[in-house]
């Protein structure tokens, strides 16, 4: 019976070989089906006396030929390859998009500038106008396609990433659910491995490394899977979740959370770190998407910007300046969009932020978070997220709303309970193009002109010329009057290498602006600018120094120099104003000594970095009056410049003192303009930068470089008649005299009642209606002076004589007080003090002091510690000198030679600002790392970008499809059916099979034999 029992044992497991393989055949294209392996073990022998007999064979398990490090090694590889295929699948699309002519948006802006350039050429004519409002229309389309089809593809992957998480559940459900079958099939004794349960929770599993970069352990023969930083996707037999939810910040976007019985997590970046299709998804939206729609943003904010500057700039075919091409992007609606808070900040929701663009040329592509880091609630760090660069840091206060700089944007802190803890993310330029609108009516607005034009005097001798300007921006009062420029100005040349810029309202009487700009340096035979293109420059302007309280008597001989100035030491502290920060800090202190010239004051405030300081000194002198008593003997009238006899009289022919051309003969009676003659054809004078202006009226002296003038005369003194009994003189005689200032004027301003434009030099005013009439000015000790004015006058002598009246009631020491009245009806007033003839040939000198003009660029300011003699206030008013244009001189002008810069009365075929449109397209008018670049290198740049990304992507995707395959090859021929193989077994066992039948017949046949022998 032994050896049929042998057999027996032979049969079955030759069944199970062929039953095996037959199962193998059957699975042959069964995803996910590993070939399968009866294990067939021999039996126990029995002993006997001549040893120990065999006694079959047992079937010992079915396993599957599996392995395991090449089965991992095909999850790795599955996700590494569904992660670019996924990446790759999403950017070809917008390489496509950005790429192609007709969908991209080089064309449309070559179109664009083409237009633009050709209306250049005809700037009146109004079809070529036409097409570029055509053509404007048609680059805020294409700006709009393709930010609407980038739009639509972001709502395409969070569709995507939607369905892929809701395939990952449905998948972790299954594999949990597997387990608990697979364990229950095992049981707790028999190992015997339930293969089919097993092959396919490996082929969910797979399945599921086709969306994440999984972790797989074995416990117990049940999987565990992990993903991101551990987080466990399934545990034995439970399965846990993720979920797309609204992210964070952006609510247009939705980020990868992962939900068990704990509560969520945000797992979005982790997840974007590994591989698989869904981390693909991820990267193409982090590096592409918003790279692409922020790049897109950034060329659309500057060009629009840059084309409403250039508009606004110019003057269109009505004569009017240009108002905007596209809609404000700054609106505080647009400014709110760009913000978003995180879903995790504490209540209240109150906070609101606005974001501004503030220099267009300093934006980037990157979006940033605002981060309130404590310890106290307003401290807080903006993180640029492209590199993660703390761009701006601080503490912002209480004080609401706080403004925040950095990267050319303004982020506007309006209000709100902002917490320790707040986070939000900005987004300045990823949906901007949504605010694009072209608000232009008609082609005729587009400002092709400039306002202003220049122009040369007929006068001039030298070869100076000046070119046609170049317009920045018509924000500055001096385009605050419709249809002129307030005020025009007049550039006059004192020498070949100073000029000064005058107000030329009236071309007859030229006057100081407010600041005024005197004494300024010209370079001959170079291009010269006229103008501050520093939008923040400002100038700070002293007075002169006060007039003594009388001259000094010098004793009879040559005219001894004055030294007192009347100028005392001052200090003076500049700072530094962080325009993002804000944060101050102290430059440097000047002390200035006492009797230092302006000059000397204005080399020592120059040498600090971005301060340039002028100096000038102005004398007027006015009133001259000579004697017109008979004295014996008589006292000529004699005038001294800085030591310098200008009155002398019987030169020789070879004199050197003055230029050819003087005024050889003394006037009996000396007149304004005999001195100024005189003064400026005297050689030393001259070398001295030392010049005389006058109307006719009055004598104004200046020294171009800020040194002292000292005034001397001599001549008959004043006298008195006969003492009537009333006590008044019966007759006066002034003598020779002359009035003399330092040119300073004080500009009465009314505080009550308003009367510019109202009075004038010709007639009274009644003020006795329509009151009070106050007037608030400045007194020459620094002082503020107020007037009351509330009479009728009938005469303006009257007026004028009551208005002197009561300034020089308010002054601190002797002076007579001048005023005037301009074309406007403003008031200003100077103070003049009396020189007197000595009566001998002794002198009366008064030494007058400069006044300094400090330039100081933008964010610089300056204080001052004034003491007695001080020139400045403590805290000097600093005025803007940016004027909104810019010109330049070249060439070899000369003294008297004059420009003029006036409102362009007849622009229709000026295309000077037509051409600053077109220069636009050329110019570097982004910033990308540490280059500028124009619209269309920015454009080509992320068109390269998306390009080379796109070439790498289908690369890799190529490279580790090749690579997926080969693990699959080398899986398949371990773990695959190989027909050919499982056919020659199929034989090879049936053989066996049919060699163990005929093992049971031959015992049977021996059974039998065995019986019949009986």
């Amino acid at each position: 019976m032994s050896l049929i029992n042998t057999a027996i044992s032979g049969l079955k497991a030759a069944n199970a070989l062929i039953e095996t393989t037959g199962h193998n055949i059957a699975n042959a294209d069964t995803v996910g089906y590993t070939r399968q392996e009866a294990i067939l073990q021999s039996s126990s022998g029995q002993y006997s006396g001549s040893g120990y007999i065999g006694s079959g064979v047992n079937v010992v398990t079915v396993r599957r030929v599996y392995d395991e490090y090449l089965v991992d090694q095909l999850r790795g590889d599955t996700s590494t390859y569904f992660q670019y295929s996924a990446y790759l699948e999403n950017i070809e699309q917008v390489d496509t998009l950005i790429a192609k002519d007709s969908t991209g948006l080089q064309s449309q802006m070559d179109s664009f500038f083409a237009s633009l350039q050709a209306s250049a050429d005809n700037p009146a004519y109004l079809p070529s106008r036409d097409v570029v409002m055509s053509e404007l229309e048609g680059l805020v389309d294409r700006f709009e396609s393709i930010h609407g089809y980038l739009q639509s593809q972001a709502d395409t992957v969070n569709g995507q990433l939607s369905a892929m998480v809701e395939e990952v559940n449905t998948l972790v459900d299954s594999i949990a659910d597997l387990n608990l079958k697979i364990l229950s099939a095992q049981g707790t004794l028999d190992t015997t491995p339930p293969n089919d349960l097993l092959d396919q929770r490996d082929e969910l599993v797979r399945q599921l490394s086709e969306f994440l970069e999984i972790e797989v352990s074995e416990s117990n023969g049940a999987y565990n899977i992990f993903i991101g930083s551990g987080q466990a996707l399934v545990l034995n037999g439970e399965a846990n979740h993720l979920e797309a939810a609204t992210a964070e910040y952006d609510n247009s976007e939705v980020d990868i959370m992962f939900v068990n019985s704990s509560g969520r997590i945000n797992i979005t970046d982790k997840i974007m770190e590994d591989g698989g299709a869904i981390s693909g998804t991820l990267q193409f939206r982090e590096e592409v998407m918003d790279m692409t729609m922020n790049s897109l943003g950034q060329v659309a904010v500057a060009l629009i910007t840059d084309l409403n500057a250039v508009q606004t700039s110019g003057m269109d075919m009505y004569g009017n300046l240009g108002t905007s091409i596209f809609a404000d992007l700054n609106t505080d609606e647009a400014a709110r969009s760009r913000v978003n808070a995180s879903s995790e900040n504490r209540l209240p929701n109150d906070r609101v932020i606005g974001v501004y663009f503030e220099d267009t040329t300093s934006l980037t592509t990157s979006n940033y978070y605002l981060e309130f880091t404590g310890p106290e609630d307003y401290n807080y760090q903006v993180i640029r997220e492209d590199d993660g660069a703390i761009v701006s840091e601080g503490s912002v206060g209480t004080d609401l709303p706080a403004d925040i700089y950095f990267d050319g944007l303004k982020v506007t802190l309006e209000s709100g309970s902002f917490q320790q803890g707040d986070s939000f993310e900005i987004q300045p330029l990823k949906h901007v193009i949504n605010d694009l609108e072209v608000v232009l009516k008609s082609a005729e607005e587009l400002a092709f002109a400039y306002p202003i034009t220049s122009t040369t005097s007929l006068g001039n001798t030298g070869s100076g010329a000046i070119d046609q300007g170049q317009m920045l921006d018509v924000s500055t009062s001096y385009f605050s009057q419709d249809g002129e420029l307030t005020p025009p100005l007049a550039i006059v040349f004192i020498d070949e290498s100073t000029y000064s810029i005058k107000d030329a309202t009236d071309p007859d009487n030229l006057v100081d602006l407010d600041p005024p700009m005197n004494n300024l340096s010209f370079v001959s035979g170079v291009s010269n600018s006229i103008f501050s293109t520093d939008k923040g420059a400002t100038q700070v302007s002293s007075y002169s120094p006060r007039l003594p309280e009388d001259p000094t008597y010098t004793a009879a001989g040559y005219p001894g120099l004055a030294t007192d100035n009347g100028l005392n030491s001052e200090t003076f502290k500049f700072y530094q104003t962080d325009p993002e920060t804000g944060k101050v800090t102290e430059l440097d202190t000047v002390i200035t000594g006492s009797g230092a010239s302006a000059r000397e004051i204005a080399e020592q405030l120059s040498n600090i970095d971005g301060v340039e300081a002028r100096a000038q000194t102005t004398v007027e002198i006015t009133g001259l009056t000579n004697s017109g008593t008979p004295y014996d003997p008589d006292n000529t009238f004699e005038v001294w410049i800085n030591g310098y006899q200008i009155t002398v009289d019987d030169l020789a022919e070879n004199q050197a003192i003055f230029e050819e051309g003087y005024p050889e003969e003394v006037p009996e009676n000396l007149t304004v303009d005999f001195l100024a003659d005189r003064i400026n054809s005297h050689m030393e004078l001259k070398k001295a930068g030392i010049y005389a202006v006058s109307d006719g009226e009055s004598l104004k002296i200046y020294d171009k470089n800020g040194d002292d003038i000292t005034v001397a005369i001599t001549g008959d003194e004043p006298s008195v008649g006969t003492i009537l009994p009333s006590g008044a003189a019966a007759s006066v005689d002034p003598g020779d005299t002359l009035q003399i200032s330092t040119g300073d004027e004080y500009v009465l301003n009314p505080i009550a009642g308003e009367t510019r434009g109202m009075i004038n030099n010709n007639t009274g005013y009644d003020f006795s209606t329509g009151g009070p009439y106050q007037y608030e000015f400045e007194l020459p000790d620094g002082r503020t002076g107020t007037i009351t004015m509330d009479k009728n006058y009938n005469t303006a002598d009257d007026m004028i004589a009551d208005f002197e009246s009561k300034i020089n009631a308010l002054l601190d020491s002797p002076g007579d007080v001048n005023l005037e009245i301009n074309e406007r009806g403003e008031i200003s007033y100077k103070v003049f003090m009396t020189m007197e003839g000595t009566g001998s040939d002794a002198t009366n000198n008064i030494t007058i002091g400069g006044s300094v003009d400090v330039v100081m660029a933008s964010g610089i300011s300056l204080s001052a510690d004034p003491g007695a003699g001080s020139i400045f206030t403590h805290q000097p008013e600093a005025k803007s000198i940016y004027t909104g244009f810019q010109f330049e001189i070249t060439g070899n002008p000369e003294a008297g030679d004059s420009f003029y810069i006036n409102w362009n009365s007849d622009g229709i075929s000026d295309n000077r600002n037509a051409l600053d449109f077109v220069e636009l397209e050329t110019s570097d008018r982004l910033s990308q790392g540490s280059t500028g670049v124009t619209y269309t290198e920015a454009y080509s740049r992320l068109v390269e970008r998306v390009g080379s990304k796109t070439n790498l992507a289908d690369n890799q995707t190529e490279t580790f499809a090749a690579v997926l395959e080969a693990t699959q090859a080398q899986i398949s021929s371990i773990q695959g059916v190989s027909l050919d193989e499982e056919a020659a077994r199929l034989i090879q066992f049936e053989l066996l099979y049919n060699a163990n039948a005929q093992a049971i017949q031959t015992a049977q046949e021996m059974f039998d034999t065995l019986l019949a022998s009986f």
